[in-house]
C-alpha cells in the first residue's frame, strides 16, 4: 500500500458538541455554576458581563426534571444564559482540539466577535484570539476561525486554526 499523502495545507481544524441542559444543570448549582464559569471564562470574558450570563447571579426557582423545551418556555433568560456559555464552551474545545501542537487551557482562548468593537449582541461572525506566551509565536495573540450554532438542547462548534507543525506534502 502506498503511504498517504499529507494534507498540503497547513491547517487543523477542531470541532465539539455539548448539551445545553448539561451545562443549566451545572449553572443552576450556586457553588457549581461560579466555579465552572470561572474556569472556562478568561478574565477578560467575565469582565465583559454579557447579558446572558447577568442571570447567573440572580437565584433560580427550584426546576428539576423537566425537559430542556420546558425550562426554555418557563425560565427564557437562564435557558439563554446556559445556550451561551454552552456555545463558547463547545467554541473553546474545538479550538483547544485545532490547536493540538499548543498545550492551551480554556483561559488562553478568548471567543470575540471579528472585526467588530461595539456592544451589540446577537448573531455575528466569531473568532478565537488565543494568547501567544512567551518562547511560543513569539508571544503574540493569534486568531482562529469558528462556528458556533445551536439546535433545541445542542451547541455545536468548528474551529479552523493554523498548525505550523503540519508540513505541506506536494501539490493536491
Amino acid at each position: 500500500m502506498k503511504p498517504l499523502r499529507p494534507f498540503p495545507f497547513p491547517l487543523n481544524i477542531g470541532t465539539d458538541i455539548c448539551r445545553i441542559s448539561r451545562i443549566y444543570a451545572i449553572l443552576r448549582s450556586p457553588r457549581r455554576g461560579t466555579r465552572f464559569v470561572k474556569r472556562i471564562f478568561a478574565p477578560e470574558e467575565q469582565a465583559r458581563r454579557d447579558y446572558r450570563l447577568q442571570c447567573l447571579a440572580r437565584g433560580l426557582s427550584g426546576m428539576v426534571d423537566v425537559s430542556s423545551d420546558e425550562i426554555a418556555r418557563r425560565d427564557p433568560e437562564w435557558w439563554a444564559a446556559a445556550s451561551f456559555v454552552a456555545g463558547r464552551f463547545a467554541a473553546k474545545e474545538a479550538a483547544i482540539k485545532a490547536h493540538s501542537h499548543r498545550r492551551l487551557t480554556f483561559h488562553d482562548v478568548v471567543i470575540e466577535r471579528r472585526g467588530r468593537n461595539e456592544e451589540r449582541l446577537g448573531s455575528g461572525p466569531p473568532v478565537a484570539r488565543i494568547k501567544g506566551r512567551g518562547g511560543e509565536d513569539g508571544g503574540e495573540d493569534a486568531s482562529a476561525m469558528i462556528s458556533i450554532s445551536h439546535d433545541g438542547d445542542y451547541a455545536t462548534a468548528v474551529c479552523m486554526a493554523h498548525d505550523p507543525s503540519v508540513v505541506g506534502g506536494g501539490e493536491c
